[in-house]
């Protein structure tokens, strides 16, 4: 059994501007960017730091992807047994809001791996799927957060989901139309090194600042899960045995000290007997099962 779920929130946390701010700084140090203002993905184009940025930022996206399983079945099991009318509702938009989580997920990977210096199109395609699902899934949490309230969060958590939520957003329309503007302007050489003299640097600004804080909102979203999940464990999943004519859970025949005996005869099973450990009779063509050889 897994414990100190809420661990994995504040790692994300962690690592999110933990990665973006180590990439930052060899980026700057290299003078692959300026010091002032540049996009989060500016910082890791380049070698060395390009290698640094995919890594670390593949690993948070199968953090976030795990995250948002562990979300998803913790707001299930909060309502298995729940029949009331918020009930269809609920575990609906909680099934769409994990799909649209692991989207975003694949679009950060996106992101990360395809360098815009390489490839631009897939790139800034795998940046507003990453962006767009990550304000369309901080929505839903929230959502959820206020039919789930008060058991599961309070109202002051969900009250700043929402807050998030509304920052994300802003954030996200500001930095695709700022950015836009600044290219449609921009009329020097290199992106990476805006500078004023270059054109459209006031929207290229706005649109790098926007979506800092889109991340960083979105961070902070995601640690606001910390407190609820230290109310959460995690058990092993079911190990099922198959054969041609039955299916075992592992607890339906573990003894240590018995010997199992199955015959199975033209999709018919019947058991023969159960015998010590020190008792071996001929059975001809029968299946033995030694259930001591079963490690769990």
């Amino acid at each position: 059994m897994l414990t100190k779920i809420h661990v994995l929130p504040v790692c994300i946390f962690v690592l999110i501007p933990f990665s973006f701010l180590l990439t930052y700084c060899i980026a700057v140090s290299l003078n692959h960017v300026e010091v002032g203002f540049p996009y989060i993905s500016d910082t890791g184009t380049y070698v060395p730091e390009s290698c640094i940025f995919s890594q670390a930022i593949n690993l948070v996206s199968f953090l976030l992807a795990v995250f948002m399983y562990v979300q998803y079945k913790h707001v299930e099991q909060h309502y298995r047994d729940h029949l009331s009318s918020e009930f269809t509702i609920v575990l609906k938009l909680n099934r769409w809001a994990v799909l649209v989580g692991w989207l975003g997920c694949f679009g950060v990977n996106i992101t990360a791996n395809f360098q815009e210096t390489s490839v631009i199109i897939v790139h800034m395609s795998g940046a507003l799927i990453a962006f767009g699902c990550a304000a369309l899934y901080s929505w839903m949490q929230t959502v959820i957060s206020h039919y789930v309230c008060p058991l599961l969060n309070s109202v002051l958590i969900a009250r700043l989901r929402v807050f998030f939520s509304l920052i994300q957003t802003a954030a996200f329309v500001t930095t695709l139309v700022a950015g836009i503007i600044a290219h449609q302007n921009f009329h020097g050489k290199d992106p990476t090194k805006w500078h004023e003299e270059d054109g459209g640097f006031t929207a290229h600004v706005i649109s790098t600042g926007a979506e800092w804080l889109l991340v960083m909102a979105f961070d902070f979203f995601i640690l606001t899960y910390a407190r609820e999940m230290q109310n959460i464990s995690i058990s092993s999943p079911k190990i099922h045995f198959i054969t041609d004519d039955l299916t075992f859970q592992s607890r339906e025949f573990y003894h240590s000290e018995d010997r199992i005996n199955i015959t199975t005869s033209q999709n018919s099973l019947r058991t023969v007997n159960s015998l010590p450990n020190n008792s071996y009779p001929e059975y001809g063509k029968e299946n033995v099962l030694t259930t001591q050889a079963i490690v769990h």
